[in-house]
């Protein structure tokens, strides 16, 4: 019975002190942002950036305050003009990691206040967000938030609101706090507990931080051979003939199925453009319209390759190499200059097997795993192909998790 109860203690004791660990920290970090301002304003959405000052009171709630600085324009043109917010809020975090929290509190925002048509705001805000460790003492930070002016100074309205999504990193400073899966446990209970047959605690591992707490520079072994499934959103820049590089988004799923530094990766994407993109394509006739004739409102790209993770960290880049088909969608034309139906009709047949290409594809991004879970971003780019409506390379950019759901190879077992 002794043994039990002293073995049931140190699990309970050793369970509560996985936990992350920040009281009394101070959490020090920098992030960029983008914001998207009250359609009021008449302002472009801005990329900026700032910092963040914390002190965790407990291991779950702290004080923070937060400066951002940025430079719209208004819509339409003119010059930029300094933009700033500062605020402070009270941060409540969750989780065995303390990793998810929300937050909430009070900012002063200034629209070049000193300048001519200047104004300065107050606001409640609120977020939503997570961090994702990389060490004991660093974390990604990625939030969602929102600014609400209930009595907004801009002329002509009631109020206002303001939202701004940023990612960045935090250091946490001050007091380490040892995370042990053993407690300390006094000579005369180790010694009744060996005494009644049980076994004392394995000698906590030195160095570390404790030893106890998880291991945020090594990847988990057990990543090799596994079927991760995929989700990725972001943009594609293309251009054709006719229209510069432009920016359309990008959404899709993908396979990865993992070996010991190496990877298969097959993917399949799908891009819904803002606006149409043109062409122009000589015409059956010889002739070369003044105005494109061709124009497609999405594309498609399917994607096969091997990605290299060689570090096995579980922050680490990786880069792979691959072929892709891509494949424009809702091809449309005109032709000024046929004389008959055939013409037409030959200008949409050639239109249409300049709409899918096969290409080289090179990749490149950074990896960060947690458990099962993957979450990364990377940078693809893709080789030129002849008489294809899009002209030239294509670049994108993008972000995604990643699930494992199992073993990628089946297990041997011996029969008799």
């Amino acid at each position: 019975m002794r043994v039990v109860t002293v073995s049931a203690l140190l699990l309970t004791v050793g369970a509560a002190t996985l936990e992350a660990q920040h009281q009394f920290q101070f959490e020090v970090g920098g992030f960029a942002t983008y914001t998207r301002f009250d359609q009021a304003f008449n302002l472009d959405n801005q990329v900026g950036g700032g910092g963040r000052l914390g002190f965790w009171i407990t291991d779950a709630v702290a004080l923070e305050a937060d400066g951002l600085y940025q430079r719209p324009k208004a819509k339409g043109g003119g010059s930029d003009f300094p933009v700033w917010f500062a605020g402070g809020s009270i941060v409540l975090s969750f989780g065995s990691q303390k990793s998810f929290y929300i937050l909430g509190g009070y900012s002063a925002l200034d629209f070049n206040s000193s300048g001519a048509g200047g104004f300065r705001d107050g606001a409640v805000h609120g977020a939503i967000g997570d961090r994702i460790y990389i060490s004991d003492r660093a974390a990604l930070r990625l939030e969602a938030g929102a600014y609400y002016s209930p009595n907004t100074q801009f002329p002509g309205a009631t109020w206002a609101g303001q939202v701004v999504g940023s990612a960045g990193l935090s250091v946490f400073l001050g007091p380490k706090h040892k995370q042990s899966i053993y407690p300390e446990v006094p000579k005369e209970k180790r010694d009744s507990t060996l005494a009644a047959g049980g076994q004392a605690p394995p000698p906590q591992p030195q160095g570390g931080g404790g030893g106890g707490g998880p291991s945020y520079e090594q990847r988990a072994a057990d990543w090799q051979h596994k079927w991760y499934w995929g989700a990725q959103a972001g943009v594609i820049a293309l251009r054709t003939n006719s229209d510069p590089y432009a920016f359309e988004p990008t959404f899709g799923g993908h396979w990865l199925i993992t070996k010991k530094k190496t990877a298969l990766y097959a993917a399949f994407e799908q891009s819904f453009f803002l606006s149409p993109r043109h062409v122009t394509v000589v015409e059956p006739t010889g002739a070369v319209p003044a105005q494109p004739n061709v124009q497609f409102n999405d594309l498609r790209r399917l994607m096969v390759g091997v990605l290299a993770f060689p570090a096995q960290l579980r922050v680490e880049p990786f880069g792979g190499i691959g072929f892709a088909l891509m494949e424009a969608l809702n091809v449309q034309t005109t032709c000024a200059s046929c004389t008959s139906n055939a013409q037409v009709v030959q200008l949409e047949d050639e239109a249409s097997s300049f709409a899918t290409k096969a290409f080289f594809w090179w990749m490149g991004g950074v990896d960060i795993k947690q458990g099962r879970l993957a979450i990364y971003g990377h940078y693809i780019v893709t080789s030129s192909a002849a008489n294809f409506l899009v002209q030239g390379t294509t670049h994108t950019f993008q972000g995604g998790i990643r699930y494992s759901f199992g073993s990628s190879r089946e297990g041997v077992t011996d029969r008799q």
